[in-house]
């Protein structure tokens, strides 16, 4: 029985204790991927939306950008916004633009986790364009 208990707690320590972390990204948008505790990550990576096909319109400014965080404790309580709409109205705004859109649209992602607790932060740089009408 003693045997049992010890075998069955060294399981359930390995699998609070193991883990993978990573940011996976869909359609190039980050979203933290993380089994278990996770005890320290430091990760970064990129990622690029794809251009607007349409070549209707003109360029308002270059360069505008935005950032946002995204925290997640444990992989049970996640906070924060780091959506592609957010981050690029966050970016039009800031930029002080009237724009319609993003193209040539960037984005960097950093991952940190200390013990369970990850931020992920996230910066979109792109084009604000205008539409022709």
């Amino acid at each position: 029985m003693k045997k049992m208990i010890l075998a069955a707690g060294a399981i359930v320590a390995a699998a609070i204790v193991t883990s993978c972390a990573g940011v996976a990204t869909n359609n190039g948008m980050p979203a933290p991927a993380m089994l278990g505790m996770n005890l320290f990550s430091n990760i970064s990576a990129n990622a690029m939306v794809a251009d607007i096909s349409d070549a209707n319109y003109t360029v308002v400014k270059s360069g505008v950008q935005a950032e946002g965080t995204f925290t997640s404790f444990f992989g049970a309580v996640n906070l924060g916004d780091v959506s592609f709409e957010t981050l690029k109205a966050d970016a039009i705004k800031a930029a002080n633009v009237t724009a319609d859109d993003l193209t040539d649209v960037r984005v960097d992602y950093k991952m940190n986790c200390i013990c369970g607790i990850n931020t992920v932060t996230v910066k979109l740089t792109g084009t604000a364009i205008k539409y022709k009408k």
